[in-house]
């Protein structure tokens, strides 16, 4: 018999060197697209050239890690399919949002994911969530305000507001995506799953794009090129296929741990080639967010004993 999927544990070294290449990676997405659309590419235009460069090289990547056929049932097919519709949806409100508010703060919106997807498997399973997961839920989103509102609600422009709105559109899609996506890619695979549905994702962008009357014109400036290319292939396939390394020799527990250093590398990014800065009560928002979701990895039995530690301290 084949020996179970375990980690492993051989090269502990090359696993997190690979997660936190695939981190940093991903990490600048959001920098790379602002550079685009610096040069006057707009959003659509970045989504379309971005799909159309990865899907061709993920179905190359797939060809390779996967031994058999790469074909899909029907069923397969459409499952993966309104995953990836589902995916396009948190593409774009994301790339809109990062186009409307600050890199650093548009990631660390998008890093709640995880505590959605919580309340999401409650929901599914019929079931109240627990009062840990609804406490990391409001310590959270607390963060999340310290590091996007500063200094108020009223200090907001209508431009800021509508990128808020959108982050938090793409973090509630994302979590459907994520969440949708587990059970399919237990009967296809990853690499498979990726590929059919990032290949839905790119036909449903270059659909909306054709049918909507007044939608952002697809302008291509060369240089707007140049990073969106550098955005498919450094920010998106190669992370995707160093991560996926990463989880198969140390576990996906340990590669989710590694992962949260994400928004930190997006801010210290955007601080250094954007110019974009942060207060210390920003700061201390970014803290607040990233620790709050690390507690998820973390076993419950881990958490109830740090906090019969934390009362058993005296006042």
């Amino acid at each position: 018999m084949v020996a179970s999927a375990a980690p492993d544990a051989v090269d502990t070294q090359g696993a997190t060197a690979a997660v936190l290449a695939a981190t940093v990676a991903f990490a600048f997405k959001g920098v790379v697209a602002k550079l685009a659309y610096a040069t006057g590419m707009g959003v659509p235009a970045f989504l379309v050239l971005r799909f159309a460069v990865a899907v061709p090289l993920f179905w190359i990547g797939a060809r390779m890690l996967v031994r058999g056929s790469l074909g899909l049932t029907w069923r397969q097919w459409i499952m993966s399919s309104m995953a990836g519709f589902t995916f396009f949806l948190a593409a774009y409100t994301d790339l809109t949002a990062i186009s409307l508010i600050d890199a650093g703060t548009s990631r660390l919106v998008l890093f709640t994911f995880p505590a959605i997807v919580i309340f999401l498997n409650a929901a599914l399973e019929r079931r109240a969530p627990k009062l840990r997961d609804i406490l990391t839920f409001a310590i959270t989103y607390v963060g999340v305000a310290m590091a996007a509102l500063p200094h108020g609600l009223a200090a907001l422009t209508p431009t800021q507001v509508q990128g808020m709105c959108w982050a938090i559109g793409s973090a509630i899609t994302y979590a459907i995506y994520l969440t949708a996506s587990q059970r399919i890619m237990k009967d296809i695979g990853s690499a498979r799953f990726t590929a059919a549905s990032n290949s839905v994702t790119l036909i449903a962008m270059v659909v909306l794009t054709a049918i909507t009357p007044g939608f952002d014109a697809l302008t291509f400036p060369t240089v707007g090129i140049g990073w969106g290319v550098v955005n498919a292939i450094a920010c998106t396939v190669i992370p995707f296929f160093l991560l996926f390394e990463g989880i198969r020799r140390c576990g996906a527990v340990r590669a989710s741990l590694l992962t949260l250093c994400g928004p930190v590398i997006t801010a210290v990014g955007a601080w250094a080639i954007l110019g974009e800065t942060l207060t210390p009560f920003q700061i201390a928002g970014f803290a607040i967010t990233i620790v709050s979701v690390a507690s998820l990895s973390l076993p419950r039995d881990a958490v109830g004993a740090i906090l019969a530690k934390c009362r058993r301290c005296p006042s």
